[in-house]
């Protein structure tokens, strides 16, 4: 049984090419509904609500699934959602469904004949913040419109998660399209039309889009599941539950038992998906479990919508258009495998 409160999921990775206008929608989303079919599953169009592990129950939809064994793969919601205005009036990406929402938006102000300056205020500079933002400018400069971005971060420089000769890539690509940065400033508070610093300052915004890092997710909350000081599903190496529950995970919705630091990012659950596979399919059938460690590195493509991307690999950094021809083969290569349903 697969259980989403979406029919259609867009694939990550090829949002800020959907949001800069380079995909349509049909070339970054998969069909849940008839990959569930092709599996011999059913599927539950709706929202899970809470999660009783004693009763062994998902309830969803007003119905209450039982289940023998759960896999819990739900992802992250954007950090900083009870900031003041940010439910009302701020746009995101996560969960990714939301980009449509955000193009749409995007493309009603940015349209050629709105006779004023477009004010975008992006919250959080991270590698999805710093891609959002330049995908954004170029859609509206391509439609002709007048945009002025701004970028804004509590931390002390954009992409803090990667090392210093990105930063200053990343940094010189924001700044030869005109994007302005505002570091070291949290966001007091969202509000109609605009943003408000903790500093009190007031920056005009038409569109505030909010892309602050990952939360765990309140479905678990909800539920009386095993949880780290963070609230993520807490799971030991075989992705199972660190009580023992017959409850895996994998993505963003879990914290790895010796690893509480790792970065919620998509490179991890790809490599973590073989393993839940199959420690699903040993815990039926009284198998031995296998054991999931995160690599060490791995290749980072960033989206700079302008025909490149920024790279990072065991220290290097650059940009370059081969760069981008590399992501787009992959990521169209990757998604591919999931559109298919023969």
């Amino acid at each position: 049984m697969l259980v989403s409160p979406f029919e259609r999921h867009p694939y990550s990775g090829m949002v800020p090419g959907y949001l800069q206008g380079t995909y349509a929608e049909a070339d970054l989303t998969f069909d849940l509904r008839a990959l569930a079919a092709r599996a011999g599953a059913r599927f539950v169009l709706a929202p899970a609500e809470r999660i009783d592990p004693v009763a062994r129950v998902v309830e969803a939809g007003g119905e209450r699934l039982p289940y023998d064994l759960l896999s819990l793969d739900v992802g992250s919601e954007p950090a900083g959602l009870a900031t003041p205005g940010v439910r009302e009036h701020a746009l995101t990406v996560r969960p990714m469904n939301r980009a449509v929402e955000l193009r749409h938006r995007a493309e009603e102000l940015l349209a050629p004949s709105a006779d004023r300056e477009v004010d975008i205020a992006v919250v959080g500079a991270g590698a999805a913040g710093v891609e959002v933002a330049l995908a954004l400018e170029r859609l509206g400069r391509e439609r002709g419109a007048r945009v002025a971005v701004t970028l804004i971060e509590a931390g002390a420089a954009v992409v803090p998660e990667f090392p210093t000769r990105l930063r200053r890539i990343a940094g010189g690509a924001l700044a030869a399209r005109g994007i302005a940065v505002r570091t070291g400033r949290a966001v007091a508070a969202v509000e109609p039309a605009g943003v408000v610093l903790d500093d009190g300052t007031r920056l005009r915004s038409h569109l505030t889009v909010w892309i602050t890092g990952a939360a765990a997710p309140r479905l678990l909350s909800r539920s009386d599941l095993s949880r780290d000081p963070r609230g993520y599903l807490h799971v030991d190496a075989t992705l199972r539950a660190v009580d023992g529950s017959p409850v895996f995970g994998a993505g963003d919705c879990i914290a790895i038992e010796g690893f509480p630091a790792l970065a919620k990012a998509g490179v991890y659950a790809v490599r973590q998906a073989p393993i839940l596979d199959h420690n699903l399919r040993a815990t039926l059938a009284g198998g031995p479990l296998r054991r999931y460690r995160p690599q060490a590195t791995f290749l980072a493509l960033l989206n700079s919508a302008d025909g490149q991307a920024i790279w990072h690999w065991h220290g290097f950094a650059g940009r370059s258009r081969f760069a981008w021809w590399l992501k787009d083969r992959i990521d169209r290569a990757f998604i591919r495998r999931y559109q298919t349903t023969r």
